[in-house]
């Protein structure tokens, strides 16, 4: 018996799944649930959280599975995909931040950027304390020593006067 078309995949579990390979084509990443209301995006992932819950029941239409598996590998996993590219661009922004500038960054700088990379130490730090992620703390502390320290705060007045 064929399956009536849901509000999460209005042409179908088919015609969603290639609609969702086209969106994760054309930004890398499948659609998020914090997409903006009445969005494309929204609809969209609207279809591959019930593609994800039909999957896990063994009731997902086979071809829509296969196009999902051959054109979004992990799309069932429910992880946010494209975590692992993001966290190394971060990382790897990070160890080269440190690098630059020989100590870690500081939540209260004024570069928008330092604060940012310092909310990923703050994250990281409670990751550490609670043993999630241990595979990437291990990354950080082999190529970014001293990322977890507590960082010091030099004045640009006081850094002035160093000559």
């Amino acid at each position: 018996m064929p399956s009536q078309p849901r509000p999460s995949m209005p042409s179908g579990p088919v015609a969603s799944a290639e609609r969702i390979i086209a969106f994760f084509e054309k930004t890398g990443t499948l659609p998020r649930a914090t997409a903006d209301p009445g969005r494309e995006e929204e609809q969209l992932y609207r279809g591959v959280k019930r593609m994800r819950i039909l999957h896990r029941q063994g009731k997902l239409n086979k071809a829509a599975a296969a196009l999902l598996d051959a054109g979004c590998p992990g799309w069932a996993d429910g992880r946010a995909f494209g975590s692992d590219r993001l966290w190394r661009e971060r990382r790897d922004e990070l160890i080269a931040w440190t690098q630059k500038n020989g100590r870690p960054p500081h939540p209260s700088a004024g570069d928008e950027t330092e604060r940012s990379l310092a909310s990923l130490v703050a994250a990281y730090r409670k990751h550490a304390l609670h043993g999630r992620h241990p595979e990437r703390i291990q990354e950080l502390n082999a190529m970014a020593p001293g990322w977890a320290e507590t960082p010091t705060w030099a004045s640009k007045s006081s850094a002035a006067g160093k000559v």
